[in-house]
């Protein structure tokens, strides 16, 4: 077991790969009452394919990543969450664009609820009758989220940007694409991506890590999954040119809600410093349109935005974006507004003492997040399928100068890579 001391923020992680492949990261809290589980593979909205024991390429059908992670929550009939909530745990789970997590939180039994969600999330029981029952269920899902604008202005924006990458994909899937997932893929699927090697456990809490280990050891002994075929990834990078430049549509809304993004192009962000590139635009876009400066109060004073302004960074191993949105009466002009602020920020002169109290301040955010388990636990699996750490947070943020932050301008510059999405209210006679 390998140990690994984090001394400015006084924490100790504690690591084994073990006898299958499973890497199981231990990070003990003591005082904490309530313990937090995740575990995590790397299947995801974006991962479309594997690989038979010929080499032979498998399609994987659109949403079969989160329809996988609906299925196995039903054993023998009957939903796992009922087991869990015997214990006094809560348990949930959720599909992303680069991942799949099950996780429970619980003040007692640790070892039990372990136990339990090792087993369910690493022995599904699919039938053909539950399956057909959750196409339906899904279905249902997929047509209530068509109707929610958010969700449709996001999902507009993301395929506005990008015309290949399989990050257009919806993560439930359409109608159409679940109907063609069947028990045979499901399980191929899951043998290829439910893998112990594919797969990260962190359990953080109140306990004693020798005990808690040897009691995962002692789970997983046997556990061995005899698989041919393997994941496989084949993603068409893009460059920062956006498919389209705009788009919009009528729905269910009182106010307008705009939304504008930033495509980044074909960076391999595993292979560089990715945390310090997001802490470098937070820290840029804090300085540039954050709540106490001048723009912001600008736009909020010409009525352009409303309280529900935000942003988003996003950067990922094949893909990256930012997006910056809110609800307003004049989402033109807010789009002109926005556009002038970011592409000419290369002629903004920031202050030296701005940047190191937002820096403090981020810093100071990460570390009040340190008192949230859930924070640290969904955190760290993320940066670490980037091949990174969560905790060297603080030591990257120490090292940010202004001219990282002069250089991340450039990523504002192309024009070309800016697209707006906005949902404007049904008329009338709609």
């Amino acid at each position: 077991m390998n140990k690994h001391e984090f001394t400015k923020i006084n924490e100790v992680l504690y690591h084994e790969q073990l006898d299958n492949g499973l890497n199981v990261f231990l990070l003990p809290k003591e005082g904490f009452h309530k313990s937090y589980v995740t575990f995590s593979t790397k299947l995801g909205s974006i991962m479309t394919k594997i690989l038979d024991k010929e080499e032979n390429i498998i399609d994987l059908p659109m949403g079969i990543a989160h329809f996988l992670e609906h299925k196995l929550f039903e054993q023998d009939g009957k939903d796992i969450s009922g087991s869990f909530a015997k214990n006094q745990a809560n348990v949930n789970a959720f599909t992303q664009n680069n991942r799949t997590t099950y996780l429970f939180s619980c003040t007692d039994k640790l070892e039990e609820n372990i136990e339990l969600l090792l087993n369910f999330v690493q022995n599904p029981l699919f039938t053909i009758e539950g399956i057909e029952k959750e196409k339906g269920i899904i279905a249902s899902e997929i047509k209530m989220y068509e109707d929610d604008p958010n969700t449709v202005a996001y999902m507009s924006l993301i395929r506005n940007m990008f015309s290949k990458h399989p990050i257009r994909n919806d993560i439930l899937g359409t109608i159409k694409t679940i109907s063609k997932i069947d028990k045979s893929i499901l399980e191929k699927t899951h043998k290829t991506y439910y893998n112990p090697k594919n797969m990260v456990l962190f359990v953080t809490g109140n306990f004693k890590v020798d005990e808690i280990l040897d009691f995962i050891k002692s789970n997983q002994e046997n556990v061995n999954f005899n698989c041919d075929s393997k994941s496989y990834e084949c993603i068409t990078v893009e460059n920062e040119t956006v498919y389209k430049e705009k788009d919009e549509v009528n729905l269910e809304v009182n106010v307008p809600n705009f939304l504008l993004g930033v495509k980044q192009g074909p960076t391999d962000y595993n292979l560089e410093n990715i945390i310090k590139k997001e802490l470098c635009f937070s820290i840029l876009l804090d300085l540039t349109i954050g709540k106490s400066t001048s723009n912001y109060k600008n736009l909020l004073s010409k009525e352009l935005i409303n309280d529900s302004f935000g942003l988003d960074i996003t950067l990922e191993k094949t893909y990256g974006f930012f997006l910056i949105g809110s609800e307003t009466y004049k989402p033109k002009e807010l789009d002109v507004e926005l556009k002038k602020i970011l592409l000419n920020l290369k002629d903004e002169k920031l202050s030296e003492e701005d940047f190191l109290r937002t820096r403090k301040q981020i810093v100071g955010g990460f570390i009040h997040a340190l008192n949230s388990i859930e924070y640290i636990a969904n955190q760290f699996t993320k940066y670490y399928y980037l091949g990174t750490s969560l905790f060297d947070i603080l030591e990257v943020a120490d090292s940010i100068t202004m001219e990282d932050i002069e250089n991340t301008k450039n990523a504002f510059t192309n024009e070309k890579a800016y697209s707006t999405f906005t949902v404007y209210p049904k008329k009338n006679d709609e």
